[in-house]
């Protein structure tokens, strides 16, 4: 029966965590085509003090949520481990693990789109970083039953 449910909450962080690779490849092909189009779209020099500002905020954001959002989430998975019903325990797990996909996600859409705004290659690189810290949320069965201590 527990086996049934920890399929069912892998499935359901499994939307959110697909989803925002989905988001990123459609906004990736969506600028791509713009710029085969030659449609014009902002563009900001990356060495102009605007580009300069978002490069800044965006490297600060994508270093804070990668951390914070990995071990806030372990912090939390603890004490979900003492909640005693499991429906309400798999529930807080589901809605912590999308906040924590949401937050690395966002970071990979930022990026992506900033390394067409830019025209940046280091944001490449930034929007890589976390594409890889969002590959470390994908569900699995193991992950989820060591998260809240499960046998």
């Amino acid at each position: 029966m527990i086996e049934r449910k920890i399929k069912h909450l892998i499935r359901e962080i499994n939307l959110a965590y697909y989803g925002v690779y989905l988001v990123t490849v459609v906004i990736a092909v969506s600028i791509f085509l713009m710029n085969i189009g030659k449609v014009d779209f902002l563009q900001i020099n990356e060495t102009s003090q605007l580009g300069r500002n978002i490069s800044t905020f965006y490297l600060i954001y994508l270093l804070a949520a990668i951390p914070f959002s990995l071990y806030g989430f372990s912090k939390r998975a603890k004490k979900w481990q003492e909640i005693e019903k499991e429906d309400l325990m798999f529930g807080k797990y589901k809605q912590g693990a999308r906040l924590r996909i949401v937050i690395i996600g966002l970071a990979l859409v930022i990026g992506v789109i900033l390394v067409y705004i830019l025209n940046s290659k280091s944001m490449i690189f930034s929007a890589g970083i976390a594409a890889v810290a969002l590959y470390f949320c994908k569900p699995t069965y193991k992950k989820i039953t060591k998260d809240l201590n499960l046998k």
